[in-house]
């Protein structure tokens, strides 16, 4: 089990596509991922990386707007997920998939939400 590094920060907004034309076309980042089918992409920040995600999204309907959880990227989301139960974490979503991504959910203790990540598809 091992965390690598932090993947990236969602946010979420009602505001999809003028975030999304601020942060590409007037700042000049890079779009480098996207979830087939859903108003989500994952713009390059130099350095950390943004999940924009619409309100419209269907994902995380009970999530305000704003900052919805900073994801790590890990090695085996199962492995992680079984040596951090160990250690005491709650899990409130088990490892699932959607498509190529592996995921589960859990917050720290001041209760901000904190996902592991692993998606071939989706690594940078």
């Amino acid at each position: 089990m091992a965390i690598l590094h932090s993947h990236h920060f969602a946010l979420k907004t009602p505001n999809y596509q003028a975030l999304k034309t601020f942060y590409t076309e007037t700042l000049g980042f890079d779009i480098v991922g996207t979830i087939p089918g859903k108003d989500i992409v994952f713009i390059d920040l130099g350095g950390t990386t943004i999940e924009l995600i619409s309100t419209d999204a269907e994902l995380c309907p009970k999530c305000a707007t704003g900052l919805v959880h900073m994801a790590f990227e890990v090695d085996d989301v199962d492995a992680t997920f079984e040596d951090l139960k160990s250690k005491g974490v709650v899990f409130h979503v088990a490892p699932k998939g959607m498509g190529d991504i592996r995921m589960c959910f859990f917050t720290d203790p001041d209760g901000n939400e904190l996902e592991l990540f692993k998606s071939p598809s989706l690594a940078w």
